[in-house]
């Protein structure tokens, strides 16, 4: 049998849940506010609405593209000087469902998973 070419990539786990050392604030559709403490404090929030896709950290923007044709998936920033001390690199992993609903949800903070939503 042929594999569907509209499947994910990888394969979700069956559990679900939040993982890490982070903490949920708010989710909503194409919305996550996600607080962490290591490898430093910080609020990040992820923004999808009106075809523009942002992520801030401590209210600093990080990362924004404009998604009139297709949403981003994957998203390499780095920490902004004025959101913290610690210099490093940042990647937001996002899977979808077939409603644009996430699925799942990840942080990586200098290649570190921080944080790992699984709906």
């Amino acid at each position: 049998m042929t594999p569907n070419p509209f499947s994910s990539p990888t394969q979700i786990p069956t559990e679900r849940g939040v993982f890490g050392d982070a903490r949920l604030i708010k989710k909503g559709f194409l919305y996550r506010v996600v607080e962490f403490e290591t490898p430093f404090r910080c609020q990040l929030i992820y923004n999808g609405w009106w075809f523009r896709q942002t992520i801030t950290l401590n209210g600093h923007l990080a990362w924004s593209q404009i998604s009139w044709l297709t949403i981003e998936r994957n998203a390499d920033f780095d920490v902004p000087e004025q959101a913290s001390t610690h210099s490093s690199p940042g990647k937001v992993e996002i899977e979808f469902g077939r409603t644009l609903m996430i699925r799942r949800f990840r942080i990586w903070i200098d290649n570190r998973i921080v944080y790992d939503e699984v709906t």
